[in-house]
């Protein structure tokens, strides 16, 4: 797509589509959202801007090993935050959390480890559907 109206457009809207998505990673571990649905917002972000630039702009061949990269280390977060639930709580993925003072608001902020758990998911859905679309947007 060469269009000027559809790059106008996701000039707006892809970055609309990233600060929802963080949001939507931050609240997900107490409310609906988290980690899949953020990631899954993120990569419609980055197709999108696949799409209004293609692949010339990117280079996203050479890329996708950084995906590849997002996806590995995603799934060796979710896996490490699962076995710290079995050392210190007795269950594989027990959530944990601890109250973290933050001095320059000076508030106390909640800390669970289902947070951490999150973002491992949210690295592993943009690594996989951002390699997935790029693979299926390969011209042979």
């Amino acid at each position: 797509m060469n269009s000027l109206i559809f790059r106008s457009i996701i000039k707006i809207v892809s970055p609309i589509l990233m600060l929802f998505s963080v949001y939507l990673l931050l609240r997900g571990h107490q409310l609906p959202g988290g980690g899949f649905i953020a990631g899954l917002m993120t990569s419609a972000g980055l197709v999108l801007i696949y799409l209004a630039y293609g692949c010339e702009r990117f280079d996203w061949r050479h890329r996708s090993r950084f995906f590849y990269f997002l996806f590995t280390s995603g799934l060796t977060i979710s896996f490490l935050t699962g076995l710290a639930g079995l050392f210190w709580g007795g269950f594989f993925l027990k959530s944990g959390f601890a109250h973290v003072h933050m001095p320059l608001i000076n508030e106390d902020w909640e800390f669970a480890s289902a947070a951490v758990f999150d973002f491992g998911v949210y690295l592993v859905v943009c690594g996989v559907c951002v390699s997935l679309m790029t693979m299926l947007g390969e011209e042979e």
